[in-house]
């Protein structure tokens, strides 16, 4: 059973990703790359560069998860080292998907570095997760039960409109925050003992994640055209909800699920090639670009701590 449970998230997330595909080449059919392309070059550069401020922005706000996560248990750091760890580990996941694998594995390189244990490393792993998808729930959950946009058939959902989504998703959010409040009692996984945050963290928590989300679905936002009726809070509607859908697929950055669902939703608006032109340059923008500056930073970060194990080994052999 333990090896079988392995494999069914790779497996739900790859039969996820081809049904998005097919369904987004029936969607796209009568499309080709030249209209895509040709809407790319139509985006005004002053919502290009706004997408930038707020990417950047998003990717400073992150660092809190990993900020609250050091205090919960126990072992404040420097800022500037949690900017670092915290902006090239979300780099990775969210572009390599698995976060408990990609991010995880760059915050342990570069934590235990600085005398922080396994354990410790799994924990702050635990706490980012956990508050990046409470406050992702919560922030469905109010946008949903706000503005309960109507669901086309196409997605085949067992409802016509997002309300019952997000009364499902407060209620899972308010029994986490009970738990934090009654339950103090540790939880054992395997070797690894947790324990459930103080409620006193539950409103930084939600602060942080609110805040993330905002500015990423931002930056899709300026990206769009603007259409008449579809305001902000409307639009974070259909954002939130085509990352639901790419967040449980476990495909690396939601690619094709995400896109399949913002280009179902916003087809009574917008024109197919329209859609995928901006998000094309969002994924340019809010994946690429973060992944090759995070990918030399850390190689750097590599080449210095190699330079200082040489240096340290050849002072105790000069000793």
């Amino acid at each position: 059973m333990g090896k079988t449970h392995r494999y069914i998230a790779p497996i739900l997330g790859g039969l996820v990703f081809l049904a998005a595909l097919f369904v987004l080449r029936h969607e796209l059919k009568a499309y080709d790359i030249a209209d895509i392309m040709a809407h790319v070059k139509l985006l005004p550069p002053r919502g290009v560069l706004i997408a930038l401020i707020l990417t950047a922005g998003n990717y400073l706000m992150m660092t809190g998860y990993d900020y609250l996560a050091l205090h919960y248990i126990g072992r404040p750091l420097h800022y500037a080292k949690i900017v670092m760890v915290s902006f090239i580990g979300y780099a990775f996941s969210n572009n390599l998907g698995l976060s408990m694998i990609a991010g995880g594995s760059v915050r342990y390189r570069l934590y235990s570095a600085w005398g922080l244990s396994v354990s410790e490393v799994a924990k702050i792993i635990a706490f980012c997760i956990m508050t990046l998808w409470l406050g992702f729930f919560a922030l469905c959950a109010i946008v949903f039960l706000y503005e309960p946009m109507t669901l086309p058939q196409a997605l085949h959902l067992p409802f016509s409109s997002v309300r019952p989504i997000g009364a499902i998703l407060l209620l899972l959010v308010m029994a986490y925050l009970l738990c934090c409040s009654i339950w103090r009692d540790k939880l054992k996984i395997s070797a690894l003992n947790l324990q459930l945050p103080h409620a006193k963290y539950f409103f930084p928590q939600m602060a942080v994640a609110f805040i993330h989300w905002g500015l990423a679905g931002g930056v899709v936002y300026f990206l769009l055209p603007q259409v008449d009726g579809l305001g902000y809070a409307g639009f974070m509607s259909i954002y939130l909800l085509a990352q639901l859908g790419g967040l449980l697929s476990q495909v690396p950055g939601g690619l094709g699920v995400f896109e399949t669902i913002m280009v179902l939703l916003l087809s009574p608006r917008l024109s197919s090639p329209a859609v995928l032109g901006s998000l094309l340059v969002f994924r340019a923008i809010y994946y690429i670009l973060p992944l090759i500056a995070a990918s030399v930073l850390f190689a750097g970060q590599e080449l210095f701590q190699k330079r200082d194990t040489i240096k340290a080994a050849a002072r105790a052999l000069k000793r």
